[in-house]
């Protein structure tokens, strides 16, 4: 059990060691499970006990709730193909090569154990991948990809780890396996459906942020439970809850509650992440005491024999698929890359292994046969994918020259708030001929959108000429002037500002249904909105 102390203790630890990796330019996690080594290497004989079914709840429910929501359910569609080529086929690939090699490696291994170890480290974690390709202007369609796969991976391989957990010990056959994956599938899907359904019905029923986001952060868990409670897959339901939530029930947010929920889940993760690489750094000591009865030899042949099928397969799974005449566009997308062996390679690199994959060695119950050899076997595949691979993905990408221009998206942006900001003139002497408000009323707001356009043209104009000042495409609020007026006078401004702000948030789904607007740009876009609605005076 974590005392208040150790978990203060924790939280202050994450927090130097991002600081650190934040003035060093490189992502948090890398330098997180560092310190993870670190910690193992202190000779200490304090031990946290962790129950593994609350390492499971306390984990897996909010890092994969919060990939759902990075992800756009439009995006996913338009890249299924790769997207279910790594995260379903690569992973059950994956999964079978470890558990082969390990199984012949260590020869009292059974099985179901071996099978274990292949899906905990299958999956590949887009948190680290994510940030670098971001803050390098990766081509957003291999982002959506990284971060597609980063979802759909984890519910593959926690299914499968799953159904070979149960397995240990019992006699189960290949077609009891089948039924219990079919079933874990089916169940888990249709109640994160369902829970989605229901979460953006009764969110309807408040317009508080606070209450808003406090009831998404029972979300996950209100999907993870009952699915785990049936022998279903707890993943796949707050996958689904997540994505349903995404698709259908952003729009019942309120402006604050959006403009918050993407703060407060940053948070959340960041704190998961930081917590499982120092706990098990915590834990690994005590580990590496008790394999002291293995020859070092043998330790070290297996890590490098499941780190070595990790990184191989996955390059081979990528570049001999993309090479089978028909198959490249498994890789590509509606049109063929110039140079596709670029984005196969960086891809393939970019298989780093992170918090889900230990969260899942945590939660191996004490009794589980070889526990300890395989938390130590899954901390050695993340030590050398997310510290090797992460530290050399940055200038991978840069010498493939995959990097884009870093003003494209603010462009972009500027662009269609410049095309919604037109039409709220238009809208507002449309609304205003329809309706009669207050002429100050309406002065003031069509002053406050006239001051906004040209803060726009003004930012178009230094991005294009490259010297990259100017205003923020972002900030410019339609409601400028002047705070005098009466009460009837104030209350008749915000309700003009929110009909036209509606009618900006209806042509910019309009956008975004006819392609005329990526998702990203999109979201850039509605933040914007958001800040509008959320400064409105009362």
């Amino acid at each position: 059990m974590i005392s208040l102390a150790d978990g203060i203790g924790l939280l202050i630890g994450i927090v130097v060691i991002a600081t650190i990796a934040d003035r060093l330019r490189i992502a948090y996690p890398i330098l997180l499970v560092i310190a993870g080594i670190g910690v193992a290497l202190i000779p200490t004989h304090h031990r946290i006990e962790l129950d593994p079914e609350l390492v499971l709840l306390v984990f897996l429910p909010p890092l994969i709730y919060d990939a759902s929501l990075d992800t756009s359910a439009r995006e996913l569609r338009a890249q299924v193909r790769p997207i279910l080529f790594l995260a379903v086929g690569l992973v059950l690939a994956t999964m079978t090569v470890v558990a082969v090699v390990i199984h012949s490696v260590v020869s009292d291994m059974s099985w179901a154990v071996a099978f274990a170890l292949g899906a905990i480290v299958s999956p590949p974690d887009s948190v680290a991948a994510t940030q670098i390709a971001g803050k390098l202007g990766l081509p957003r369609r291999l982002v959506t990809i990284l971060g597609g796969e980063g979802m759909m991976n984890d519910a593959t391989a926690l299914t499968a780890y799953q159904v070979a957990v149960a397995a240990v010990g019992t006699a189960f056959t290949a077609a009891d396996v089948a039924w219990k994956f079919i079933f874990a599938v089916a169940v888990g899907v249709g109640i994160g459906l369902a829970v989605g359904w229901m979460g953006t019905r009764v969110l309807r029923f408040t317009e508080t942020p606070v209450i808003e986001n406090t009831m998404l952060l029972i979300l996950p868990f209100a999907a993870y439970l009952p699915a785990d409670k049936l022998g279903a897959s707890g993943v796949l339901a707050v996958v689904a809850a997540g994505l349903y939530f995404g698709r259908y029930g952003s729009a019942s947010l309120t402006a604050g509650a959006r403009l918050q929920q993407r703060e407060i889940w940053d948070l959340i993760v960041f704190l998961l992440t930081g917590m499982s690489f120092l706990l098990v750094g915590l834990e690994l000591r005590p580990i590496l005491d008790s394999l002291t009865n293995r020859e070092s030899g043998s330790l070290v042949l297996e890590a490098l024999a499941v780190v070595g099928v990790v990184i191989v397969v996955r390059f081979a799974w990528i570049f001999v698929a993309t090479a089978v005449p028909g198959a490249q566009r498994l890789l590509g997308s509606g049109r063929r890359p110039s140079r596709p062996w670029r984005e196969s390679t960086v891809i393939g690199w970019a298989g780093m292994r992170g918090a889900v994959s230990l969260a899942a060695s945590l939660a191996l119950p004490q009794s589980f046969p070889h526990r300890d050899l395989l938390v130590f076997l899954t901390f050695a595949v993340i030590v050398a994918t997310l510290v090797g691979q992460g530290l050399t993905l940055p200038p991978l990408i840069r010498r493939l020259g995959l990097v884009t221009r870093g003003e494209q998206e603010a462009v972009l942006v500027a662009e269609a708030r410049r095309r919604l900001t037109v039409l709220a003139l238009n809208r507002l002497e449309d609304l205003t001929y329809a309706e009669p408000f207050p002429d100050e009323v309406v002065d003031r707001i069509r002053i406050g959108y006239e001051s906004q356009l040209a803060r726009l043209d003004r930012r178009l104009e230094a991005l294009g000429s490259g010297t990259g000042d100017g205003d923020d495409a972002a900030d410019g609020s339609g409601g400028g002037g002047s705070s005098s007026g009466f009460g009837g006078q104030l209350q008749a401004e915000r309700e003009l500002r929110k009909l036209v702000i509606a009618s900006e948030r209806a042509e910019l789904e309009l956008l975004l249904t006819r392609r005329k607007v990526s998702e990203q740009v999109a979201d850039g876009v509605r933040a914007a909105l958001d800040i509008d609605e959320t400064t409105m005076r009362p």
